[in-house]
């Protein structure tokens, strides 16, 4: 090997970064320097003694060894001699290769055939210094090759890697090597420059394209910013692919423009296209499967097409099989269900379902499932009774607990209700199912919506003359209906007032609260017309003259304001 000591400084600072790169990519094997002097207590006895020492068995568990010069595999120990094992012998030969590192530089190998323990063995020499021997046992049983083969293949091995130290000593071949490893360099970075450049624009252009659409909608979303966005990602990832394979086919050539990181260039391109093909041969080969799995996908989502027109046609609340709600739900349940079966059928099939990753994956999603679901299983299922129960519907005016107003969706998780005074409300399903309700559009089609008003009145009125007030206030009331008639109950008799209740019936179920506002109104108007106070709040005595208020008083500035 070349002395670094006797090179010039430039020369050596590019071999050093080339030894670098050659350890990065794990190509080389490390080894003492060439000028070390330090060898094994082997080597010298291997070196002095005119034949190996004696081969023993080697065992089958212990490992082969390659022997790898320049990045070179020029030989692989497998057998076990006097008692050093593959990896040792490698290891010694190695030393001895470094010592006379100058002399196969000047001079070639040679062979001559030696007995160890009546083996046949073939040593290696230069100039009759010892390097290595190959025994019988160091062939490969598989590829049926005989000593005579392998020994002529090793010593062309050795020829190249002398060729390439002279190359490589060359003034001119590492000028030549360092000029195109620039230009390649210079290159690169160009076209990665203007790949850059072309992306950026590419990526705009189809970005702009897609939000020209003049349609690409989903329900109520438009979806041409999301599809924008999205062709403007893939673009760059292919463009990221496309320059990691420049990348690739640049650090390729750099290497093999010098003859120490040939073998790296070669081995770096190697592994590239087995990668590649290794990629392809997946690809073709998980083409049956996701044929079948498309195809068991194609047959669900067909199936679910029809199953959701079936079940929609179904959905009429008035000459359907079931309510529209019920319908909706029950085709959702049919569609999910069909659809979760395909999904299961085409799994198997489809590529890597078979991996750990996969195993995963689907463990971690249902643990997630088991530990976080417990409340959405409430809703769901209080949502299925709600559905299936028809105790609520679409567009009905209900009471739920001190909450009223019209129920505008229904969905798998809660109720959404619009307030009469504008608000949007949402009620989880369980809360609506443990709270009692009231459907006041279910009672529209028989006797009418109630309205009902609670009055206190003191014992110094005439009932009789109360409940006539009463049902006057209900019958000048806008909304509320002649039939049936409106009517009053005494609740309760108490320590100081009558409690009365005005029941009155209205045709719409959204005017329930303007209907109740004006009817109150009405009711004031004549208790005071009549002069008789309302005994809310509580009584605690009798005033000096009734808490009523006079007509004149009933409008701001006046009667003529009415």
């Amino acid at each position: 090997m070349l002395r670094l000591s006797s090179m010039p400084p430039a020369r050596r600072i590019v071999i050093g970064l080339l030894l670098s790169a050659s350890f990065v990519c794990g190509q080389v094997q490390t080894a003492p320097p060439a000028g070390d002097d330090k060898k094994t207590p082997n080597a010298d006895a291997s070196a002095a003694e005119p034949s190996d020492p004696p081969a023993a068995e080697a065992p089958a568990a212990v490992p082969a060894s390659p022997l790898v010069w320049w990045n070179r595999e020029i030989i692989i120990f497998r057998s076990t001699t006097a008692k050093l094992s593959p990896k040792a012998r490698s290891h010694d030969a190695l030393l001895r290769i470094q010592e006379f590192s100058d002399l196969l530089l000047e001079k070639k190998v040679t062979t001559e055939r030696a007995e160890v323990q009546g083996e046949s063995a073939i040593r290696f020499l230069v100039d009759g210094n010892y390097l290595f021997s190959l025994l019988p046992s160091d062939l490969d049983p598989l590829s049926g090759e005989s000593a005579e083969e392998e020994s002529e293949i090793i010593l062309e091995q050795l020829e190249k890697i002398r060729q390439a130290r002279i190359e490589q000593s060359s003034a001119e071949a590492i000028a030549k090597g360092i000029t195109a490893a620039v230009i390649a360099t210079v290159v690169f970075f160009a076209v990665i420059f203007v790949l850059r450049i072309v992306t950026l624009k590419v990526s705009k252009f189809v970005e702009t394209r897609v939000r020209r659409w003049r349609r690409l909608k989903l329900r109520r979303a438009d979806l041409r910013p999301h599809i924008g966005l999205l062709g403007k990602q893939f673009i760059k990832v292919l463009a990221f692919f496309l320059g990691l394979y420049l990348f690739c086919i640049w650090i390729a050539f750099v290497f093999n423009q010098f003859p120490l990181t040939e073998p790296l260039g070669a081995a770096f391109t190697g592994r590239l296209l087995d990668f590649a093909k290794g990629i392809l041969l997946s690809m073709v080969g998980a083409i049956p499967g996701l044929a079948t799995a498309v195809l068991i996908l194609f047959i669900t989502r067909w199936l679910a097409r029809l199953i959701d027109q079936v079940i929609r046609s179904m959905g009429d609340d008035e000459n359907g099989i079931m309510a529209r709600d019920t319908a909706k739900a029950t085709r959702r349940i049919s569609v999910a269900a069909v659809w979760i079966i395909g999904i299961v059928l085409s799994y198997p099939y489809l590529p890597g379902s078979g991996s750990d990753a996969f195993k995963g994956i689907s463990v971690l999603l249902g643990l997630m499932v088991s530990l976080g679901s417990s409340g959405m299983i409430n809703q769901i299922m209080s949502g299925f009774v709600l559905l299936y129960s028809g105790s609520v519907r679409t567009g009905e005016y209900v009471k739920i607990g001190e909450i009223e107003g019209t129920v505008t969706e229904m969905g798998i998780l809660a109720v959404k209700f619009l307030t009469p005074s504008g608000e949007y409300m949402t009620i989880p399903n369980a809360v609506m199912i443990g709270n009692p309700s009231t459907n006041y559009t279910r009672l529209c089609e028989t006797t009418g919506v109630p309205i009902t008003s609670v009055v206190t009145i003191g014992y110094d009125a005439p009932w009789r003359q109360v409940h006539e007030l009463l049902i006057s206030a209900a019958k000048e009331t806008a909304g509320i209906e002649k039939h049936p008639a409106p009517r009053v109950i005494q609740n309760a008799l108490s320590d100081w007032y009558a409690e009365y209740t005005l029941i009155g019936y209205a045709a719409a179920p959204e005017m329930r609260t303007p209907i109740l506002s004006e009817l109150n109104g009405k009711i004031q108007d004549a208790f005071n017309e009549a002069g008789i106070q309302i005994m809310s709040p509580h009584y605690q005595k009798d005033p000096p003259e009734p808490l009523v208020i006079p007509k004149e008083r009933w409008f701001p500035g006046g009667p003529e304001k009415k």
